[in-house]
């Protein structure tokens, strides 16, 4: 009887584990997937939510650089025209053709950030974590940006592959953690992993 008991419970454990691991991926299952194609060392995708805008294109200045802007309809609750405003970016940094330094840049994000010399206006760091998306070691850095039209939380999510840098950046209404761009881009990273 006890050894039926424990196979009893070692049974309903897996089953939580595999309804678990499936229902992260079960909320994007239907979103289309984005990734460069063009671009061999662009090695990740992700899945894009539904009624977000995608562009993106060598950075003609930078070589070895791609730009990813991401448009959600919303980026606050009180925007009121769709798509006025972009507040999530991707930049990618290919190995070896990239003049990108990760020391430099870590230097950077993991502090307050000047962010004009004549205002001295900074952007002064919240907090910092990591954690991991499929593999990835994702470090997540937030700062609080004041503005004439409020407070702004710009988070930066730093990972690497074998192949590039990857740096998305967000700007939210600090604050507001339960709005739905929010909810979706938190989705759509979850969803990121690595394809080459």
């Amino acid at each position: 009887m006890h050894k039926r008991i424990q196979f009893t419970l070692l049974i309903s454990l897996v089953g939580l584990l595999i309804l678990s691991a499936c229902s992260g991926s079960a909320e994007t299952e239907d979103w289309k997937v984005f990734t460069i194609e063009q671009e061999p060392a662009f090695d990740i995708q992700f899945r894009l939510p539904p009624g977000w805008l995608v562009d993106y294109a060598p950075n003609r200045d930078k070589p070895g650089q791609w730009d990813v802007i991401l448009v959600p309809p919303k980026c606050s609750p009180d925007q009121e025209i769709d798509y006025q405003e972009n507040c999530v970016n991707l930049v990618a940094h290919i190995k070896g053709t990239s003049t990108f330094n990760e020391d430099d840049f870590m230097d950077l994000i993991s502090g307050d950030i000047l962010l004009g010399q004549a205002s001295g206006q900074t952007a002064r760091l919240l907090g910092q974590d990591d954690f991991r998306v499929n593999r990835l070691k994702v470090s997540r850095f937030d700062h609080l940006i004041v503005t004439a039209l409020g407070e702004v939380q710009m988070s930066t999510f730093f990972f690497e592959t074998d192949q590039s840098y990857y740096t998305f950046i967000t700007n939210f209404p600090y604050g507001e953690a339960q709005i739905a761009t929010i909810e979706n881009f938190d989705l759509m990273l979850g969803s990121v992993k690595a394809v080459r």
